[in-house]
């Protein structure tokens, strides 16, 4: 028997979301006859997912559960043959001029060069980093408590579609593409320094996405990934908050993000933490 679940209702509606502005833009948008049938083809495969219940074999009980932290990445590739349908060139200047009415200065640009050592480098590329470790916390709260993980992976989903659609009308490339930022983009993908900085420059060596700037999910993310780690233990909430911070400061200094991107990654991270915790209480009384 069919049972569906909050994340289902919320990832089935940003999918049919991605193929009713596929079908709207087609002509704007790239390779359209490519992602349009991935987008539907996602779709039956979630359908066929909901008919996995507590009956299943485990191995399908784990898919059941684990399925859409498997299409973030997809997702967020996408974007960027998405982005063109509203505007048809990015608006990385008014970003920028955002960041220098408050600095006077391109702090995405300036920061990393000002404090450039082997410390700080380390530092903030070890911060950012974490937040591809995000999954450990998943799997922490997953294997102790059940239903603080259905409400985890629902608000993270949640707060990542919401990211993802302003991605498609606000086409921002950030701060290591553009013409002002000059020598950014050799900053990011450079091998120097430790471990860490390394690490970050052979990932963004290997990426090609133009777009996904405004509002940061890292931060956004990073945000709802400390709450809810803090729900399921005060301490590792506590411990991992520094961290949070200081990746937030890492999308600036290491030149990802325009400040203006950070402050928003802030406040989606925070409002829809609350609107995905509201509706998730709704869904399952209704589900």
């Amino acid at each position: 028997m069919r049972k569906y679940r909050p994340i289902d209702v919320i990832t089935i509606s940003y999918v049919l979301f991605n193929l009713l502005f596929i079908l709207l833009g087609w002509g704007k948008v790239i390779n359209p006859h490519i992602h349009f049938p991935i987008y539907a083809g996602i779709g039956i495969i979630i359908f066929f997912i909901t008919y996995i219940n507590e009956s299943s074999p485990k191995i399908l009980q784990i898919l059941r559960d684990w399925y859409p932290l498997g299409f973030y990445v997809y997702f967020f590739e996408t974007t960027s043959n998405l982005n063109q349908v509203i505007f048809p060139h990015f608006l990385d200047n008014f970003f920028q001029g955002i960041d220098q009415a408050i600095f006077g200065y391109q702090p995405a640009m300036v920061w990393g060069i000002a404090l450039d050592n082997f410390f700080f480098q380390e530092l903030f590329h070890f911060a950012y980093f974490t937040y591809y470790l995000i999954p450990i916390i998943f799997v922490f709260i997953y294997l102790k408590d059940k239903q603080l993980f259905h409400k985890f992976a629902y608000t993270i989903s949640f707060v990542f579609y919401a990211c993802y659609i302003t991605y498609m009308f606000l086409p921002v490339i950030g701060g290591r593409w553009w013409e002002i930022m000059e020598g950014a983009e050799k900053l990011t993908t450079q091998m120097r320094y430790g471990v860490f900085t390394r690490i970050m420059a052979l990932i963004y060596q290997g990426t090609s996405h133009q777009g996904g700037a405004f509002p940061s999910s890292h931060v956004a993310v990073a945000v709802v990934a400390n709450r809810m780690a803090y729900l399921f233990n005060k301490k590792m909430g506590w411990i991992i908050l520094p961290i949070t911070i200081l990746l937030s400061i890492a999308t600036v200094y290491c030149h990802y993000h325009y400040f203006i991107d950070t402050i928003f990654g802030l406040i989606y991270g925070i409002a829809f933490y609350f609107v995905a915790i509201k509706t998730y209480d709704k869904l399952i009384k209704k589900l």
